[in-house]
């Protein structure tokens, strides 16, 4: 019995330490800063293009819309987080609007805004 109860206490005592060791290579288990630290996004240069093909076009969020205009600098800048926000869940692009993001678009986006959503 005193056996048994050792080769049992042993077993659990193995799989303990193999649950302690595992770690996770995925990038979404990454900190933000972790995350985004090889990922430095400009506004003008990443992400206004993001938004001008798949945002700020006819129909969505542009002047004359009942949505935020998008094709305005300040506004992105000042909507940001939503942005950010709103691209991440995959609420936007809308679906059926023919528009997506690609992981890579979401990425960059996230990154920007996680670095401090500046006026670069």
């Amino acid at each position: 019995m005193a056996t048994k109860n050792f080769i049992i206490s042993g077993l659990l005592l193995m799989l303990s330490f193999s649950f302690l060791s595992c770690s996770s290579e995925n990038e979404d288990d990454l900190l933000p800063e972790e995350r985004c630290e090889e990922q430095p996004a400009s506004l003008s240069g990443d992400v206004i293009p993001i938004i001008n093909q798949n945002c700020a076009v006819s129909g969505c969020h542009v002047s004359g819309s009942n949505r935020v205009n998008l094709s305005v600098k300040e506004n992105i800048l000042q909507y940001a987080n939503q942005i950010r926000n709103f691209t991440q869940s995959g609420y936007m692009p809308r679906q059926g609007s023919g528009l997506t993001l690609s992981d890579s678009e979401k990425e960059t986006i996230f990154c920007w805004v996680e670095n401090g959503a500046m006026d670069n």
